[in-house]
Formats: C-alpha cells, sequence, structure tokens
C-alpha cells in the first residue's frame, strides 16, 4: 500500500500533488496543512477539490489533524499526530466505526500505549540516525506480534525504492512518502515506479511467507 502525503511544494499546488499521484496509481492521499498557510478556509477549499478527485478515483482521503473538517466534509478519515488514548477515543466516538483513523508513533512502547483502541493503522517515521531501516521496523512487528498486538505499521521518512522489500518482509502493512515523489522531474511516472515496485515487494514478501 503507498500513502501520499501532501508536502507544500514549491513546484506545485497541493491539489496538483494529489492529481499526479492518483494519475500515478496512488489511491491514498493524506492532506497535510503542510504549504497551506495553516488557514482553516484554504485547508477546507482544498480539501473539498481533493475530495472530487479521490471520489473519481475510488481512492481514499485522510485529512491530517482536524476532526471538525473529517466530520463536516464525511471524507474517508483522519490521520492523528497526538496519540493520547484520550484523543483518539473521542477521535472515533466522533467519527464513527467506519471512518479510518491512523496514528502517528515513533517506537513500539508508543504503539503498544494504543491497545485496545479502534485504530486502522499506526505511521511510524524512520528515525534521523537509523542505519538499518529493515531491522528498525523488523524490531517494532516482532513487539507488537509477541503481544498479539495488530496495528497495521507504516512506514514513512527517508526511504527508497530498494527500501520497499526489506519494508515489506519486515512486517509493514505499506509506505508513506511525499518528497520522493514532488521532487522528481516527472511525479507522475515516479509514482507509477513506487507502485509498480511495491507490488514487486509485496510479491516477493508474500513468497516468504
Amino acid at each position: 500500500m503507498l500513502q501520499f502525503i501532501t508536502t507544500g511544494s514549491s513546484r506545485f499546488s497541493t491539489a496538483e500533488e494529489a492529481q499526479m499521484v492518483l494519475e500515478g496509481g496512488c489511491r491514498w492521499i493524506q492532506l497535510s496543512e503542510k504549504g497551506l498557510a495553516g488557514q482553516e478556509t484554504i485547508l477546507r477549499d482544498v480539501a473539498s477539490e481533493i475530495a472530487v478527485m479521490c471520489q473519481e478515483h475510488e481512492a481514499f482521503l485522510i485529512i491530517e489533524d482536524d476532526i471538525d473538517l473529517v466530520e463536516d466534509m464525511k471524507v474517508h478519515g483522519l490521520f492523528m499526530h497526538d496519540n493520547s488514548r484520550e484523543s483518539v477515543m473521542t477521535a472515533r466516538e466522533r467519527l464513527g466505526a467506519n471512518a479510518v483513523i491512523g496514528v502517528a508513533a515513533k517506537s513500539a512502547a508508543e504503539i503498544k500505549h494504543l491497545i485496545g483502541l479502534d485504530v486502522d493503522y499506526v505511521m511510524v517515521p524512520v528515525p534521523e540516525n537509523c542505519t538499518d531501516i529493515h531491522e528498525f521496523y523488523s524490531d517494532i512487528v516482532r513487539r507488537l506480534t509477541v503481544e498479539n498486538i495488530d496495528f497495521h505499521v507504516v512506514a514513512c521518512g527517508n526511504i527508497s525504492i530498494a527500501d520497499f522489500a526489506p519494508l515489506l518482509k519486515a512486517g509493514c502493512a505499506g509506505v508513506a512518502v511525499s518528497e520522493e515523489i514532488t521532487e522528481a522531474s516527472d511525479p507522475v511516472a515516479t509514482t507509477v515506479a513506487i507502485m509498480e515496485a511495491l507490488k514487486k515487494a509485496r510479491e516477493a514478501a508474500d513468497d516468504l511467507m
């Protein structure tokens, strides 16, 4: 699974970013306030524009940290940087059982703090000083598996196509990217290449199971 997080690129508008990755085959857009000046009216207008695109491409639209906007627009779900139990429970109560809720976490310990909550995925960034991405995510998944914690782990951060196979082998459900696409010379073609690489990585990981 590929998730694209909007970046506030200097080359493209947020809506243009979404359109290009959708054309490239990505079916999961996470709308960030980055590059939108933190203004609610701008975020709402952009979300409305991207929501139409996602509907046309049968893609998910997730909005970061704005539960009011998610609830009002009835988009697919919410991604939360605040991973406190109270906040996550409040989001689930307000958005209902069908909403997709993702939560940020930095470690297995933070993920364990979410035990018992209705969370659909946990996004874990690659630490800046990480020297072995495969081992970092393998260790997280192992720790969760030992305690029968069943959360989908999504890797994000400084990730290259060469990392996809090791990440999926480690047990990650998918990856989230941003600048890897928006800074490419051809974002649509790059999205296509990433989607194909993920497909091959998934097939390779499945063969090892």
